[in-house]
Protein backbone atom coordinates (compact mmCIF):
# COMPACT_ATOMS: atom_id res chain seq x y z
CA UNK A 1 0.00 0.00 0.00
CA UNK A 2 3.13 2.28 1.20
CA UNK A 3 4.35 1.55 -2.45
CA UNK A 4 1.73 2.38 -4.35
CA UNK A 5 1.27 5.76 -3.09
CA UNK A 6 4.77 6.41 -3.63
CA UNK A 7 4.56 5.53 -6.85
CA UNK A 8 0.97 7.46 -8.12
CA UNK A 9 3.01 10.81 -5.84
CA UNK A 10 6.09 10.46 -7.90
CA UNK A 11 3.61 9.94 -11.18
CA UNK A 12 1.56 13.02 -10.78
CA UNK A 13 4.58 15.55 -9.48
CA UNK A 14 5.81 18.29 -11.57
CA UNK A 15 9.09 16.67 -11.21
CA UNK A 16 8.42 13.39 -13.30
CA UNK A 17 10.96 14.22 -15.78
CA UNK A 18 13.72 14.29 -12.99
CA UNK A 19 12.66 11.40 -11.44
CA UNK A 20 12.89 9.11 -14.83
CA UNK A 21 16.57 10.94 -15.75
CA UNK A 22 18.04 10.12 -12.31
CA UNK A 23 16.56 6.65 -12.66
CA UNK A 24 17.96 5.98 -16.36
CA UNK A 25 20.94 7.29 -15.02
CA UNK A 26 20.95 5.09 -12.44
CA UNK A 27 20.99 1.84 -14.57
CA UNK A 28 23.20 3.04 -16.99
CA UNK A 29 25.69 3.23 -14.58
CA UNK A 30 25.02 -0.23 -13.17
CA UNK A 31 25.22 -1.47 -16.39
CA UNK A 32 28.43 -0.06 -17.02
CA UNK A 33 29.92 -0.66 -14.28
CA UNK A 34 29.39 -4.91 -14.07
CA UNK A 35 29.99 -4.92 -17.68
CA UNK A 36 26.56 -6.15 -18.58
CA UNK A 37 26.42 -3.53 -21.79
CA UNK A 38 28.12 -3.27 -24.07
CA UNK A 39 30.05 0.68 -24.69
CA UNK A 40 28.48 1.40 -27.78
CA UNK A 41 24.93 0.65 -25.80
CA UNK A 42 25.92 2.79 -22.93
CA UNK A 43 26.77 5.42 -25.30
CA UNK A 44 23.75 5.86 -27.38
CA UNK A 45 21.85 5.80 -24.02
CA UNK A 46 23.77 8.32 -22.29
CA UNK A 47 22.85 10.27 -25.75
CA UNK A 48 19.42 10.07 -25.09
CA UNK A 49 19.45 11.17 -21.51
CA UNK A 50 21.45 14.45 -22.04
CA UNK A 51 19.07 15.06 -24.72
CA UNK A 52 16.36 14.50 -22.69
CA UNK A 53 17.63 17.11 -19.92
CA UNK A 54 18.06 19.55 -22.18
CA UNK A 55 14.24 19.31 -22.89
CA UNK A 56 13.77 19.81 -19.41
CA UNK A 57 15.97 22.41 -18.96
CA UNK A 58 14.49 24.27 -21.64
CA UNK A 59 10.98 23.63 -20.11
CA UNK A 60 12.04 24.64 -16.82
CA UNK A 61 14.04 27.83 -18.30
CA UNK A 62 10.31 28.89 -19.75
CA UNK A 63 8.88 28.51 -16.24
CA UNK A 64 11.23 30.68 -15.08
CA UNK A 65 11.00 33.07 -16.89
CA UNK A 66 7.45 33.47 -16.88
CA UNK A 67 7.63 33.85 -12.85
CA UNK A 68 10.33 36.72 -13.69
CA UNK A 69 8.13 38.39 -16.03
CA UNK A 70 4.95 38.05 -13.89
CA UNK A 71 7.25 39.32 -11.24
CA UNK A 72 8.33 42.12 -12.98
CA UNK A 73 5.03 43.29 -14.71
CA UNK A 74 3.28 46.13 -12.90
CA UNK A 75 -0.02 46.48 -11.96
CA UNK A 76 -0.98 49.65 -14.69
CA UNK A 77 0.15 47.17 -17.55
CA UNK A 78 -3.16 45.20 -17.09
CA UNK A 79 -4.84 48.55 -17.58
CA UNK A 80 -5.26 49.65 -21.42
CA UNK A 81 -6.91 52.93 -23.67
CA UNK A 82 -8.57 51.34 -26.49
CA UNK A 83 -10.48 48.11 -27.13
CA UNK A 84 -8.32 45.38 -28.54
CA UNK A 85 -8.82 43.65 -31.83
CA UNK A 86 -9.20 40.30 -29.88
CA UNK A 87 -12.37 41.41 -28.51
CA UNK A 88 -13.47 42.61 -31.86
CA UNK A 89 -12.99 39.13 -33.42
CA UNK A 90 -14.23 36.87 -30.45
CA UNK A 91 -17.25 39.25 -30.24
CA UNK A 92 -17.92 38.94 -34.40
CA UNK A 93 -17.95 35.09 -33.75
CA UNK A 94 -18.99 34.67 -30.37
CA UNK A 95 -21.79 31.84 -29.12
CA UNK A 96 -23.21 33.90 -26.09
CA UNK A 97 -22.37 37.61 -25.58
CA UNK A 98 -23.65 39.97 -22.68
CA UNK A 99 -23.47 43.81 -23.45
CA UNK A 100 -24.19 46.40 -20.38
CA UNK A 101 -23.38 50.35 -20.77
CA UNK A 102 -24.70 53.46 -21.28
CA UNK A 103 -26.31 53.65 -24.29
CA UNK A 104 -23.97 51.72 -26.18
CA UNK A 105 -24.79 53.65 -29.08
CA UNK A 106 -21.37 53.35 -30.02
CA UNK A 107 -21.41 49.45 -29.99
CA UNK A 108 -25.07 49.17 -31.38
CA UNK A 109 -23.97 51.40 -34.77
CA UNK A 110 -20.69 50.68 -35.35
CA UNK A 111 -20.62 46.71 -34.60
CA UNK A 112 -24.21 46.42 -35.42
CA UNK A 113 -23.21 44.03 -38.43
CA UNK A 114 -21.41 41.70 -36.69
CA UNK A 115 -23.90 41.53 -33.37
CA UNK A 116 -27.13 41.12 -36.26
CA UNK A 117 -24.20 38.60 -37.31
CA UNK A 118 -24.32 36.64 -34.50
CA UNK A 119 -27.94 36.67 -33.91
CA UNK A 120 -28.19 34.81 -37.47
CA UNK A 121 -25.69 32.31 -36.32
CA UNK A 122 -27.80 31.17 -33.76
CA UNK A 123 -26.51 32.72 -31.19
CA UNK A 124 -27.80 34.94 -27.88
CA UNK A 125 -27.27 38.78 -27.44
CA UNK A 126 -27.83 39.99 -24.17
CA UNK A 127 -28.34 43.71 -23.87
CA UNK A 128 -28.55 46.54 -20.73
CA UNK A 129 -28.54 50.00 -21.01
CA UNK A 130 -29.61 52.55 -18.65
CA UNK A 131 -33.34 53.20 -18.08
CA UNK A 132 -34.31 56.06 -20.80
CA UNK A 133 -37.85 56.78 -18.66
CA UNK A 134 -36.35 57.03 -15.39
CA UNK A 135 -35.95 60.39 -14.11
CA UNK A 136 -33.29 60.07 -11.35
CA UNK A 137 -30.82 57.89 -13.74
CA UNK A 138 -31.03 59.97 -16.76
CA UNK A 139 -30.24 62.91 -14.33
CA UNK A 140 -27.31 61.05 -12.85
CA UNK A 141 -25.66 60.17 -16.17
CA UNK A 142 -26.05 63.71 -16.95
CA UNK A 143 -24.40 65.18 -13.97
CA UNK A 144 -21.23 62.02 -14.10
CA UNK A 145 -20.96 62.24 -17.94
CA UNK A 146 -21.66 65.31 -19.14
CA UNK A 147 -23.61 64.68 -21.95
CA UNK A 148 -27.14 66.48 -21.65
CA UNK A 149 -28.15 64.37 -24.48
CA UNK A 150 -27.83 60.94 -23.25
CA UNK A 151 -31.51 60.08 -22.69
CA UNK A 152 -32.01 60.40 -26.66
CA UNK A 153 -28.68 58.28 -27.01
CA UNK A 154 -30.14 56.00 -25.49
CA UNK A 155 -33.47 55.58 -27.02
CA UNK A 156 -31.83 55.58 -30.72
CA UNK A 157 -30.03 52.45 -29.40
CA UNK A 158 -33.32 51.18 -27.99
CA UNK A 159 -35.29 51.79 -31.32
CA UNK A 160 -32.45 50.31 -33.70
CA UNK A 161 -32.30 46.99 -30.94
CA UNK A 162 -36.18 47.19 -31.33
CA UNK A 163 -35.97 46.76 -35.18
CA UNK A 164 -33.56 43.95 -34.94
CA UNK A 165 -36.14 42.21 -32.51
CA UNK A 166 -39.40 42.91 -34.87
CA UNK A 167 -37.18 41.46 -37.62
CA UNK A 168 -36.75 37.96 -36.01
CA UNK A 169 -33.05 38.20 -36.24
CA UNK A 170 -32.60 36.09 -33.50
CA UNK A 171 -32.21 35.09 -30.00
CA UNK A 172 -31.80 38.87 -28.92
CA UNK A 173 -33.20 40.38 -24.81
CA UNK A 174 -32.70 43.75 -24.24
CA UNK A 175 -32.97 45.35 -20.72
CA UNK A 176 -32.94 48.53 -19.46
CA UNK A 177 -31.81 49.16 -15.42
CA UNK A 178 -32.96 52.52 -12.99
CA UNK A 179 -29.85 53.14 -12.11
CA UNK A 180 -26.52 54.37 -13.65
CA UNK A 181 -23.95 51.65 -14.93
CA UNK A 182 -20.80 52.77 -13.71
CA UNK A 183 -18.63 49.84 -16.28
CA UNK A 184 -19.19 48.94 -19.91
CA UNK A 185 -18.93 45.62 -19.87
CA UNK A 186 -18.64 42.87 -22.92
CA UNK A 187 -18.93 39.24 -21.75
CA UNK A 188 -18.00 36.34 -24.54
CA UNK A 189 -19.26 33.18 -24.14
CA UNK A 190 -19.47 33.06 -20.00
CA UNK A 191 -19.88 29.86 -19.25
CA UNK A 192 -17.07 28.17 -21.28
CA UNK A 193 -13.60 27.54 -21.29
CA UNK A 194 -12.40 30.62 -23.19
CA UNK A 195 -14.79 32.88 -22.22
CA UNK A 196 -13.30 36.21 -21.59
CA UNK A 197 -14.60 39.71 -20.00
CA UNK A 198 -13.43 42.98 -21.18
CA UNK A 199 -14.42 45.97 -18.84
CA UNK A 200 -14.65 49.42 -19.56
CA UNK A 201 -14.79 51.74 -16.48
CA UNK A 202 -16.48 55.22 -16.42
CA UNK A 203 -14.63 58.27 -15.80
CA UNK A 204 -16.31 61.68 -14.31
CA UNK A 205 -17.27 64.13 -17.11
CA UNK A 206 -14.39 62.16 -19.52
CA UNK A 207 -12.67 64.58 -21.73
CA UNK A 208 -11.39 61.44 -23.97
CA UNK A 209 -13.00 58.24 -24.11
CA UNK A 210 -14.86 56.85 -21.21
CA UNK A 211 -11.87 55.75 -19.23
CA UNK A 212 -9.47 52.73 -18.47
CA UNK A 213 -9.97 49.32 -19.94
CA UNK A 214 -9.09 45.48 -18.71
CA UNK A 215 -9.33 42.26 -20.19
CA UNK A 216 -9.56 38.94 -18.15
CA UNK A 217 -10.54 35.06 -19.20
CA UNK A 218 -10.88 32.48 -17.34
CA UNK A 219 -7.25 32.12 -16.41
CA UNK A 220 -7.35 35.57 -14.93
CA UNK A 221 -9.09 34.30 -11.29
CA UNK A 222 -10.71 35.70 -9.20
CA UNK A 223 -11.48 39.32 -11.01
CA UNK A 224 -12.53 37.27 -13.76
CA UNK A 225 -15.81 35.87 -11.66
CA UNK A 226 -16.05 38.82 -10.15
CA UNK A 227 -16.57 40.62 -13.19
CA UNK A 228 -18.78 38.67 -15.07
CA UNK A 229 -20.92 37.61 -11.02
CA UNK A 230 -20.78 41.47 -11.18
CA UNK A 231 -22.42 42.14 -14.43
CA UNK A 232 -25.01 39.14 -14.15
CA UNK A 233 -26.17 40.97 -11.15
CA UNK A 234 -26.84 44.23 -13.19
CA UNK A 235 -28.97 42.21 -15.48
CA UNK A 236 -30.93 40.12 -12.89
CA UNK A 237 -32.00 43.63 -11.91
CA UNK A 238 -32.77 44.84 -15.44
CA UNK A 239 -36.06 45.16 -16.82
CA UNK A 240 -37.82 43.77 -20.08
CA UNK A 241 -37.68 46.50 -22.88
CA UNK A 242 -40.02 47.62 -23.88
CA UNK A 243 -41.78 49.00 -21.14
CA UNK A 244 -45.85 49.25 -20.33
CA UNK A 245 -47.04 52.71 -21.89
CA UNK A 246 -46.70 54.55 -18.27
CA UNK A 247 -43.28 54.08 -18.00
CA UNK A 248 -43.19 55.89 -21.51
CA UNK A 249 -44.42 58.59 -20.21
CA UNK A 250 -41.09 60.51 -19.93
CA UNK A 251 -41.07 63.90 -18.30
CA UNK A 252 -40.81 66.45 -20.86
CA UNK A 253 -37.75 69.36 -21.01
CA UNK A 254 -39.21 72.26 -20.18
CA UNK A 255 -42.16 70.67 -18.36
CA UNK A 256 -44.75 71.75 -20.83
CA UNK A 257 -46.20 70.02 -24.03
CA UNK A 258 -47.77 72.43 -26.77
CA UNK A 259 -49.95 69.25 -27.57
CA UNK A 260 -50.44 65.68 -26.79
CA UNK A 261 -49.22 63.27 -29.28
CA UNK A 262 -50.08 59.66 -30.20
CA UNK A 263 -47.45 58.69 -28.61
CA UNK A 264 -49.07 60.03 -25.39
CA UNK A 265 -52.05 58.76 -25.62
CA UNK A 266 -50.84 55.19 -25.98
CA UNK A 267 -51.32 55.29 -22.54
CA UNK A 268 -55.09 56.16 -22.59
CA UNK A 269 -55.57 52.53 -25.05
CA UNK A 270 -54.28 50.46 -21.82
CA UNK A 271 -56.74 51.83 -19.46
CA UNK A 272 -59.29 50.24 -17.28
CA UNK A 273 -61.23 53.08 -15.73
CA UNK A 274 -60.67 56.28 -17.77
CA UNK A 275 -62.12 59.79 -16.51
CA UNK A 276 -62.24 62.73 -18.96
CA UNK A 277 -63.08 66.72 -17.77
CA UNK A 278 -63.42 69.86 -20.05
CA UNK A 279 -65.19 72.34 -21.33
CA UNK A 280 -66.46 70.62 -24.78
CA UNK A 281 -64.19 68.25 -25.01
CA UNK A 282 -65.23 68.15 -29.00
CA UNK A 283 -61.93 67.93 -30.58
CA UNK A 284 -60.96 64.55 -28.35
CA UNK A 285 -64.23 63.00 -29.18
CA UNK A 286 -64.13 63.87 -32.98
CA UNK A 287 -60.54 62.43 -33.56
CA UNK A 288 -60.05 59.87 -30.94
CA UNK A 289 -63.98 58.37 -31.61
CA UNK A 290 -62.70 54.90 -32.40
CA UNK A 291 -60.41 54.92 -29.74
CA UNK A 292 -63.30 55.48 -26.81
CA UNK A 293 -64.98 52.78 -29.09
CA UNK A 294 -62.70 50.16 -28.42
CA UNK A 295 -62.32 51.04 -25.48
CA UNK A 296 -65.52 50.85 -24.31
CA UNK A 297 -65.64 47.11 -26.24
CA UNK A 298 -62.91 46.07 -23.97
CA UNK A 299 -64.82 46.92 -20.66
CA UNK A 300 -63.34 50.32 -20.02
CA UNK A 301 -65.03 52.21 -17.56
CA UNK A 302 -65.35 55.65 -18.96
CA UNK A 303 -66.55 58.84 -17.32
CA UNK A 304 -66.95 62.40 -19.10
CA UNK A 305 -67.55 65.61 -17.17
CA UNK A 306 -68.38 68.49 -19.87
CA UNK A 307 -69.45 72.18 -18.94
CA UNK A 308 -73.38 72.58 -18.59
CA UNK A 309 -74.32 74.26 -21.94
CA UNK A 310 -77.01 75.76 -20.59
CA UNK A 311 -75.39 77.12 -17.22
CA UNK A 312 -73.81 80.36 -17.04
CA UNK A 313 -70.45 78.88 -16.39
CA UNK A 314 -70.53 78.23 -20.53
CA UNK A 315 -70.59 82.17 -21.13
CA UNK A 316 -68.49 82.39 -18.85
CA UNK A 317 -65.85 79.45 -20.37
CA UNK A 318 -66.36 81.08 -24.19
CA UNK A 319 -64.97 84.56 -22.59
CA UNK A 320 -62.06 83.25 -20.97
CA UNK A 321 -60.68 80.85 -23.11
CA UNK A 322 -62.07 80.27 -26.79
CA UNK A 323 -60.30 83.23 -29.08
CA UNK A 324 -63.11 84.22 -31.85
CA UNK A 325 -65.90 82.08 -30.57
CA UNK A 326 -68.91 83.14 -28.44
CA UNK A 327 -71.11 81.07 -26.05
CA UNK A 328 -73.28 80.23 -28.41
CA UNK A 329 -70.93 78.45 -30.30
CA UNK A 330 -69.77 77.01 -27.87
CA UNK A 331 -72.75 75.85 -26.65
CA UNK A 332 -73.03 73.72 -29.94
CA UNK A 333 -70.40 71.67 -29.54
CA UNK A 334 -70.85 70.91 -26.13
CA UNK A 335 -74.41 69.23 -27.28
CA UNK A 336 -72.65 67.64 -30.55
CA UNK A 337 -69.66 66.16 -28.04
CA UNK A 338 -73.47 64.89 -25.95
CA UNK A 339 -74.73 63.62 -29.22
CA UNK A 340 -71.48 61.48 -30.19
CA UNK A 341 -71.60 60.31 -26.41
CA UNK A 342 -75.16 58.57 -26.97
CA UNK A 343 -73.99 57.54 -29.98
CA UNK A 344 -70.83 55.65 -28.18
CA UNK A 345 -72.73 54.02 -25.69
CA UNK A 346 -75.38 53.00 -27.64
CA UNK A 347 -73.23 51.13 -30.30
CA UNK A 348 -71.00 49.71 -27.64
CA UNK A 349 -73.36 49.20 -24.33
CA UNK A 350 -70.23 49.77 -22.82
CA UNK A 351 -69.81 51.57 -19.17
CA UNK A 352 -70.10 54.88 -20.26
CA UNK A 353 -71.27 57.80 -17.23
CA UNK A 354 -71.66 61.44 -18.56
CA UNK A 355 -72.28 64.46 -16.31
CA UNK A 356 -72.42 68.28 -16.25
CA UNK A 357 -70.69 70.53 -14.53
CA UNK A 358 -71.67 74.45 -13.59
CA UNK A 359 -68.15 75.22 -12.87
CA UNK A 360 -66.41 77.06 -15.54
CA UNK A 361 -63.23 73.88 -15.61
CA UNK A 362 -60.08 76.14 -15.65
CA UNK A 363 -58.24 73.24 -17.22
CA UNK A 364 -59.02 69.67 -19.03
CA UNK A 365 -57.97 66.14 -17.28
CA UNK A 366 -57.72 62.83 -18.65
CA UNK A 367 -56.85 60.60 -16.12
CA UNK A 368 -56.17 57.35 -16.16
CA UNK A 369 -56.73 54.33 -13.57
CA UNK A 370 -56.81 56.66 -11.40
CA UNK A 371 -57.36 53.69 -8.20
CA UNK A 372 -55.29 51.36 -10.04
CA UNK A 373 -51.29 50.99 -10.38
CA UNK A 374 -49.89 52.70 -13.41
CA UNK A 375 -52.04 55.77 -12.89
CA UNK A 376 -51.49 58.69 -15.24
CA UNK A 377 -52.94 62.38 -15.17
CA UNK A 378 -53.08 64.27 -18.90
CA UNK A 379 -53.43 67.27 -18.15
CA UNK A 380 -54.77 71.10 -20.13
CA UNK A 381 -54.55 74.40 -19.06
CA UNK A 382 -57.07 76.71 -20.58
CA UNK A 383 -55.65 80.07 -21.05
CA UNK A 384 -56.89 83.36 -21.41
CA UNK A 385 -58.67 83.66 -24.67
CA UNK A 386 -54.91 82.22 -25.82
CA UNK A 387 -54.40 79.98 -29.25
CA UNK A 388 -52.68 77.20 -27.17
CA UNK A 389 -53.02 75.14 -23.71
CA UNK A 390 -50.14 74.06 -22.37
CA UNK A 391 -50.42 70.56 -21.70
CA UNK A 392 -48.23 68.20 -18.87
CA UNK A 393 -48.08 64.76 -17.69
CA UNK A 394 -48.32 63.60 -14.43
CA UNK A 395 -47.70 60.06 -13.78
CA UNK A 396 -48.79 58.11 -10.42
CA UNK A 397 -44.94 58.30 -8.70
CA UNK A 398 -45.24 62.12 -8.66
CA UNK A 399 -46.46 62.70 -5.19
CA UNK A 400 -48.58 64.63 -3.95
CA UNK A 401 -49.39 66.39 -7.26
CA UNK A 402 -50.67 63.54 -8.85
CA UNK A 403 -53.19 62.85 -6.09
CA UNK A 404 -53.98 66.26 -5.71
CA UNK A 405 -55.32 66.25 -8.98
CA UNK A 406 -56.92 63.18 -9.20
CA UNK A 407 -59.13 64.56 -6.08
CA UNK A 408 -59.91 67.51 -7.70
CA UNK A 409 -61.77 65.81 -10.74
CA UNK A 410 -63.32 63.23 -8.39
CA UNK A 411 -64.58 66.32 -6.63
CA UNK A 412 -66.23 68.60 -9.43
CA UNK A 413 -67.34 64.73 -11.02
CA UNK A 414 -69.15 64.58 -7.62
CA UNK A 415 -70.85 67.75 -7.45
CA UNK A 416 -72.20 67.50 -11.29
CA UNK A 417 -75.59 66.32 -12.58
CA UNK A 418 -75.87 62.87 -14.22
CA UNK A 419 -76.61 63.74 -17.90
CA UNK A 420 -79.12 60.94 -19.28
CA UNK A 421 -77.16 60.20 -23.15
CA UNK A 422 -80.88 59.24 -24.54
CA UNK A 423 -82.05 62.80 -24.28
CA UNK A 424 -79.18 63.62 -26.68
CA UNK A 425 -80.63 61.78 -29.71
CA UNK A 426 -82.89 63.51 -31.82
Amino acid sequence: MATGRLLHRAVSSPDLDLYVLAAAALVCTVLGSTGVAEPEVLSSAILGLLTFLAVAQVRSRRQVAKLAEAHQRRPTDLLHSEFSEQLFERRANARRLLLIGLSLASTVEAGGQHLRAVLKAGGKVRILVADPYDEATVETIVRRSGDPEIRDSILHSLKILEQWRRSGVGDLEIRVLRSAPHIHVNAVDVGERDAIITVQFYEYRPEDGYGAIINLSTEDEPWFTHFVAEAERMWDDGEPWPPAPARTLAPARPPFLHRFDEGVFAVVDEARDLLVTGATRNTLLTSGYARFERLLRAGCRLRFLLIDPDADAMAIAAERYYVHRDANAARERVRYALKLLSELRRSTGGDLTVRLTHYPLSMGLIVVDPTGSGGVVLAEFYQYQAGAEPCFVLRESDDPWFGYFVDEAEAIWQAAGEYPLDAAVE
